[in-house]
């Protein structure tokens, strides 16, 4: 499989190909597992920042870069096993940011919530510790509407509201909730 002739051939601005995973390897293959390989071009503004993020490393450890580097930061690349029938591109990328999203909500609770290390040595103990934690954190970012409005790319809600507020819709008091992005309370706690 040629990654580069792959995406040189992209034509849309996202689209797959079907890779087979035992290609390049010694002795008898084991049955070749089919994945599907989401491609998807970015912005040139995001592709030339992520070059010149490469760029940048590169020159730091004396290094100069591999020019595929350079060609891959063009595009956003996901190796997946869903059905074709069932997820299209469009939505193993929009599955791709909300997990995104999920990621960044953990490292924030973990940061948050001090949950870091645990100050107690038996499991039961650490694990009640752990949990009234996370749920002290959970409270603090509902309190506070943390709930991000958009994944990482950009591309916000359909509705255009926030989620944090989209079940409060009809609450009289919506004016006086925080705003989603700032700082959360359970960092206080």
């Amino acid at each position: 499989f040629d990654l580069f002739a792959a995406l040189a051939a992209q034509q849309e601005q996202e689209g797959e190909v079907q890779v087979r995973v035992h290609e390049g390897m010694t002795g008898k293959p084991p049955t070749p597992l089919v994945l599907r390989l989401i491609v998807r071009r970015k912005d040139p503004q995001q592709a030339q920042a992520e070059q010149e993020r490469l760029l940048k490393a590169a020159r730091k450890h004396g290094k100069k870069p591999d020019p595929r580097s350079l060609e891959a930061a063009k595009y956003i690349l996901l190796l997946t096993s869903l059905p074709a029938t069932t997820f299209a591109p469009a939505d193993i990328l929009t599955l791709y940011r909300f997990r995104w999203q999920i990621e960044l909500a953990f490292k924030r609770f973990k940061s948050l919530a001090g949950l870091d290390s645990l100050p107690a040595k038996k499991p039961e103990l650490a694990q009640a510790w752990l949990y009234a934690r996370l749920i002290v954190a959970i409270i603090a970012e509902q309190i506070a509407g943390q709930v991000p409005d958009s994944p990482p790319s950009g591309c916000g809600n359909p509705t255009g509201k926030s989620l944090a507020l989209a079940s409060h819709e009809d609450s009289p008091d919506q004016h006086l909730r925080r705003h989603p992005r700032t700082t959360s309370v359970a960092g206080r706690l």
